[in-house]
């Protein structure tokens, strides 16, 4: 058994030792094994991390991805349940693609304006950014959302109104998401019976095609859904200013 220091780990898996602590603090990374003052990491500890990137690099939150780690551990070993090396191909069509970026406070008031403590403690609780293990450092695991709420923040828009927009956006998503989940699993079950996983190549490509045409239907239908709901929900309010600005 291969054993890494922390800089080791880091240097393999391709990331920075900061980013390997705040997985650990975030939950998604097993502590290290102590050989008296010394942290000691294992093969598990460096595949796990592997995942972790990989899930980050193809648009998983870190919440997420601590949903689904903590749920497979109440069963079997994430290792066992899915093999790492071929974790890349069954998710083979990416959400999205975000940019990670580590930002000061003050770099991040830069953004959105100034941040009391607060708004700080609901940007970390709706996964928007991530403490670490430097104060008043914080991992932001989308940059984009930080530049889409400094936009709308330019724009006269409160900063605490987008936030509680977002967490209901992510809640109804989230229930989206188990809906759709949920459907895959039944459709499984049907198709290979309780318990099924992959044994050999011809399983593994039928499982990533399955999870690829699902996510692929999910995205789209979401996105239409979204946008004739947004449409109609624009048109009921554009109807309802103009009564009241009449009735004035």
């Amino acid at each position: 058994m291969t054993e890494y220091r922390i800089d080791d780990l880091a240097r393999r898996a391709g990331t920075t030792t900061r980013n390997v602590r705040v997985y650990q603090e975030s939950g998604l990374l097993p502590r290290p094994l102590r050989r008296g003052r010394v942290a000691i990491y294992t093969d598990r500890h460096l595949r796990q991390l592997q995942a972790i990137i990989r899930l980050l690099g193809e648009g998983f939150t870190v919440k997420h991805i601590l949903k689904f780690l903590t749920g497979l551990q109440r069963g079997a070993d994430l290792v066992e349940v899915l093999d790492l090396a071929d974790l890349g191909e069954l998710v083979t069509a990416p959400w999205s693609h975000p940019v990670q970026k580590t930002l000061t406070r003050v770099q991040l008031e830069e953004q959105l304006g100034t941040v009391d403590a607060a708004t700080l403690r609901r940007l970390v609780g709706g996964g928007v950014i991530q403490e670490t293990t430097e104060p008043d450092v914080y991992l932001v695991p989308d940059m984009r959302l930080i530049e889409d709420f400094g936009t709308l923040v330019a724009r006269g828009a409160p900063l605490s109104a987008m936030l509680e927009v977002s967490a209901v956006v992510d809640e109804k998503m989230d229930e989206v998401a188990r809906a759709l989940t949920r459907s895959g699993y039944t459709e499984v079950v049907r198709q290979r019976g309780t318990g099924w996983l992959p044994t050999d190549d011809d399983e593994l490509a039928w499982a990533a095609d399955f999870v690829d045409a699902l996510r692929r239907v999910a995205r789209r239908a979401a996105h239409a859904s979204l946008d004739r709901a947004f449409d109609a929900a624009v048109r009921a309010e554009l109807r309802q200013y103009r009564q009241e600005s009449a009735e004035r």
